[in-house]
């Protein structure tokens, strides 16, 4: 066998375990929104980039209001987000996660401020 041969079929053998080490890209994942307050003129859209989670809050009411994204992913703490929204503003919450999602649960409570 010749040495370029040689090389050739090591490489090819060897292929398989490269695209082992190669991180997988991040699939999509479904997020659950539950918005409380939707009553003040507050809707939620969910979104995602890579590992983050988004949640698009856009304030059609009247008054100002102050609201709080819980995200939840299974074994990771939940964490709070807080946004205050005057009348026709709109915000975007974000949480990044270390580990691999399978799902998220967001808990958007909103409430009036003065």
């Amino acid at each position: 066998m010749t040495k370029s041969l040689s090389i050739m079929v090591l490489t090819l053998l060897s292929m398989p375990l490269m695209a082992q080490t190669i991180p997988a890209p991040n699939k999509p994942f479904p997020i659950e929104v539950e918005l409380q307050g939707d009553d003040l003129g507050v809707r939620a859209v969910s979104g995602q980039v890579s590992n983050i989670a988004t949640v698009t809050l856009t304030h059609t009411g009247t008054q100002p209001v102050l609201c709080e994204a819980s995200f939840v992913n299974g074994p990771e703490r939940p964490a709070a987000k807080r946004a205050r929204l005057e009348p026709g503003e709109e915000t975007v919450v974000t949480q990044a996660f270390n580990r691999e999602i399978i799902r998220v649960r967001v808990l958007v409570a909103c409430s009036a401020q003065s």
